[in-house]
């Protein structure tokens, strides 16, 4: 995450899942970045607005997307797999930011 921070760069994750869900997640995966999320119609919207919403199987696609400032799309993941997800979207960052 201080590779991240010294870019300036805010990692946040975003789930459809229950809050307690997303505790339960971040500490079996020691995960040090804020968790926002809740179940129902408002975050099935904001999933569905970003396209990841999956709503007949009740999960959404995980996507990582880099935004800036303005709130610009900057780059698009999609279909990440976690391991070395990471590194990889560092690297995206420190090429648009860095």
């Amino acid at each position: 995450m201080d590779d991240f921070a010294a870019l300036g760069v805010q990692v946040i994750g975003a789930s459809i899942d229950t809050p307690a869900a997303n505790r339960k997640w971040a500490r079996k995966y020691g995960l040090r970045m804020p968790l926002i999320g809740r179940q129902g119609e408002e975050q099935q919207t904001v999933a569905a607005a970003f396209g990841v919403a999956r709503p007949l199987v009740g999960v959404a696609k995980r996507t990582t997307f880099l935004i800036d400032a303005d709130g610009t799309v900057r780059q698009v993941f999609a279909n990440v797999t976690p391991r070395g997800h990471a590194a990889e979207v560092l690297a995206a960052a420190k090429a648009i930011w860095g």
